[in-house]
C-alpha cells in the first residue's frame, strides 16, 4: 500500500511515514505551510515542501494515482479540495482544531472519500465518537535510555507565550527546573533524544490557545519521548514512569495499516 500524508502535525506524519515505509508500505508526506520548526521531515527525508496551498493541491493532483490511500492531518481544506477524486482516505484530528471547533467533525463525516477517522489523544473521542484512537508513534531508535550524565534537575519545554503560566505552576517546586522555549532555542528533532536524556525529570505542561490558555491533560509527544528515554514525567499533577508500549513506532504503524486495509 502506497500512502500519502497531507500535513504534518508535531511530526506525527513523517514519523508514521518512516516506519510504514520500513514495514513495506511506501509513504511520503506533503506540506504547504513552510518548514517544520523541528525538522522531522529533514531527519527522515520523506517530506515534500510546497510554497502554498494551491501549489500543494496541484502537486497532489499530478501524482494522486500513484497512491492507494491519503491521510489528511488536520487539513480539512485539502480533504475538501480533493474529495471529488474519490481516493480512499483517512482524516486524523490532532487536537486544538477539533477542541475549538467540534463542528468540523460533521464536516469530515460529510466527505465522500473519507473512510476512517482517527484522533491522536483520548480526550478527542468526546468530539469524534466514531473515530479510532491513533497511538502517536515514538521512534524507538531515536528515543531510548542512554548512558550519559543526567543533571539532577527537571526540564520543561514550552512556548514563550506560556512561560508565565508554567513558572507560576512550578513555583516552590523542590527540584530545580529548567524551563525553555523549544522554538527559540532551536532544538532539532534529531537532538531531542540527547536533550531528554540529560535531565532527571520531564515536566509535561501543555496548553491550548484559549483565553486564558487551557491545560491539556493528555501526555504530549515530548512526554512520550521522555518516557521512552527512561525519564519520569510529571503531567497535570500525576507522575508517569512507564512508556506505554502501544506508542512504539512499529506497533503503532501495524495497527494503523490494519485499519487502512480493512
Amino acid at each position: 500500500m502506497n500512502i500519502l500524508h497531507v500535513g504534518d502535525m508535531a511530526g506525527v506524519a513523517s514519523i508514521t511515514a518512516n516506519i510504514c515505509s520500513k514495514l513495506g508500505h511506501p509513504s511520503v508526506v506533503i506540506r504547504d505551510d513552510g518548514r517544520d520548526s523541528w525538522n522531522h521531515g529533514d531527519y527522515y527525508g520523506n517530506t515534500l515542501e510546497n510554497v502554498d496551498f494551491d501549489t500543494m493541491i496541484k502537486a497532489i493532483e499530478k501524482c494522486i494515482d500513484s497512491y492507494d490511500h491519503i491521510v489528511y492531518h488536520d487539513r480539512y481544506n485539502a480533504a475538501l479540495a480533493l474529495d471529488h477524486y474519490h481516493k480512499p482516505s483517512s482524516y486524523m484530528f490532532h487536537g486544538n482544531m477539533l477542541r475549538q471547533n467540534p463542528r468540523i467533525y460533521d464536516d469530515i463525516c460529510n466527505l465522500e472519500s473519507v473512510d476512517n477517522m482517527f484522533v491522536t489523544t483520548e480526550d478527542l473521542l468526546r468530539y469524534a465518537p466514531e473515530a479510532k484512537l491513533f497511538h502517536r508513534p515514538v521512534d524507538m531508535e531515536l528515543f531510548n535510555e542512554r548512558d550519559i550524565p543526567r543533571q539532577q534537575i527537571g526540564l520543561c519545554l514550552t512556548q514563550d507565550r506560556y512561560l508565565p503560566f508554567v513558572r507560576d505552576m512550578l513555583r516552590g517546586n523542590e527540584t530545580g527546573i529548567f524551563i525553555m522555549d523549544r522554538v527559540k532555542n532551536n532544538v532539532n528533532y534529531e537532538e531531542m533524544g540527547n536533550l531528554l536524556n540529560s535531565y532527571s525529570v520531564y515536566y509535561d505542561i501543555k496548553y491550548q490557545p484559549t483565553h486564558p490558555p487551557t491545560m491539556i491533560e493528555e501526555l504530549s509527544q515530548t512526554g512520550l519521548q521522555a518516557l521512552a528515554c527512561g525519564i519520569p514525567v510529571w503531567s497535570c499533577g500525576k507522575w508517569h514512569s512507564k512508556f506505554p508500549e502501544e506508542h512504539d513506532d512499529e506497533m503503532s504503524a501495524r495497527e494503523f495499516i490494519k485499519v487502512l486495509q480493512e
